[in-house]
């Protein structure tokens, strides 16, 4: 990959997370987006080369899941419709056309019935061409069953991080000093446990105007359980990478704060995954987050407002 002749190669920055020279330096957008994904495309490769069915359907949401099979499934049915309609008039026997909407919807009722493997004997292939047809669909009907079959059980299967951020980082009062926070929850039932976190800051240095990558120490930056809401914090004391940060400072030099948690997954034992990350305008400072935890009730139960989560209160900063 050619290197801008001002650049000095971030490989050798143990701090550097993969991103490279170019993109760290030259990119104009926001490194990592909130929902974890990369501003940062691939290309000179073939569709199929650069793409693999199988991830990109894992990776599906579910709604577009759904759509996109039952389209296949409308599609399939309509294109093998079609191909008995070309076999002539004929091809199909027993239920009249007239009572069932038409050749064409007969055509397409028969092609469900056949790929489905309903097969109530009302319509009936006539001809080699009909039973060839039919033969075919069976077998395309066994790989789309097998197909679908497994790509729903590896998605319920595949373990995934639910993570909720809140919206802000915030710059708070914290010890008599001054503390970078953030909150994360854990939207699902499922637990997890041995959850540890990492933060980046991401800034443009002001002299040689190259990116730079400084880890930021946390407070605590591993709990063993997470049943609840969890502050992450940095404590800006003298030997922060951010001690002298202001306001002025996170815009000129273009900060980001990269997160990433990991946590083993306790109903799959599976190490999972979450990334997010704040730019320079998305750090509020002189900040509280709220309280969202409710006194225990009648039965001692602790709960916490998830809904809550972004809600701060403004506060003086000490010097």
């Amino acid at each position: 990959m050619d290197t801008p002749a001002s650049a000095t190669p971030l490989a050798e920055d143990k701090n550097d997370l993969g991103f490279g020279t170019v993109v760290a330096t030259e990119s104009k957008r926001r490194l990592l987006n909130k929902d974890g994904s990369f501003n940062v495309r691939r290309r000179g490769l073939g569709f199929w080369r650069a793409q693999s069915l199988y991830h990109y359907a894992l990776a599906f949401t579910w709604p577009r899941f759904l759509t996109y099979t039952v389209f296949m499934y409308l599609a399939i049915n309509i294109v093998f419709a079609f191909l008995l309609l070309l076999c002539g008039p004929n091809a199909l026997g027993g239920a009249d056309a007239r009572g069932m909407g038409g050749d064409v919807l007969r055509a397409f009722f028969f092609s469900v019935e056949t790929f489905a493997t309903i097969g109530y004997g009302e319509i009936i292939p006539v001809g080699l061409p009909a039973h060839v047809i039919m033969v075919v669909e069976a077998l395309v009907s066994l790989m789309s069953h097998a197909l679908i079959t497994g790509l729903i059980f590896a998605r319920f299967a595949r373990p995934r991080a639910s993570i909720l951020f809140s919206r802000n980082m915030i710059v708070a009062p914290f010890q008599g000093g001054r503390a970078l926070m953030f909150r994360i929850t854990n939207l699902r039932e499922n637990q997890l446990i041995d959850v540890r976190a990492r933060v980046i800051c991401s800034f443009i240095d002001s002299t040689d105007k190259i990116r730079q990558f400084r880890p930021l120490t946390l407070e605590r930056d591993q709990v063993n359980f997470f049943p609840l809401a969890w502050t992450i914090v940095h404590p800006i004391t003298e030997a922060s990478p951010i001690a002298e940060l202001t306001a002025e400072h996170l815009y000129n030099s273009q900060y980001e704060f990269l997160v990433i948690i990991s946590a083993t997954d306790e109903t799959f034992s599976q190490v999972v995954h979450a990334r997010s990350s704040y730019t320079w305008d998305e750090v509020l400072w002189g900040a509280r987050f709220r309280n969202i935890f409710n006194p225990p009730d009648h039965e001692g139960m602790l709960s916490v407002e998830l809904d809550r989560i972004d809600d701060i209160d403004r506060v003086a900063l000490s010097d």
